[in-house]
């Protein structure tokens, strides 16, 4: 039996190896887990900022469109009143000759 306290070490050793290794699986396990929760979270902030980005370049074009939108009408506002204040003396001889085809085309309605 001199070989008990041996044999009890070498138990106690792989008892000890044993405890040790499911020591390092639960520590890997939670590793793996951690490891996961920060990629999902990082992904999760990635979309939620490329989103971010993609709604303030439309804001941004919107934006600009806009005022590209307003000076164009502005500019069409100024083209319109300069035509219509050229020819706002032509409009009666046009209308009266426009009245003269017409009436002479179908005649008087009062006939």
């Amino acid at each position: 039996m001199a070989d008990n306290p041996t044999i009890a070490e070498i138990k106690a050793a792989e008892i000890q190896a044993a405890n040790s290794i499911q020591q390092a699986k639960e520590d890997a396990a939670k590793k793996l887990n951690r490891a996961t929760s920060d990629a999902e979270n990082s992904l999760k902030e990635a979309r939620q900022n490329a989103a971010r980005g993609y709604r303030d370049k439309i804001r941004r074009a919107e934006e600009a469109a806009e005022v590209k939108a307003k000076e164009l009408l502005s500019k069409r506002e100024g083209e319109a009143k300069a035509f219509y204040a050229k020819n706002k003396d032509k409009i009666p001889a046009a209308a009266s000759f426009i009245t003269e085809e017409v009436m002479k085309k179908y005649g008087s309605s009062q006939a």
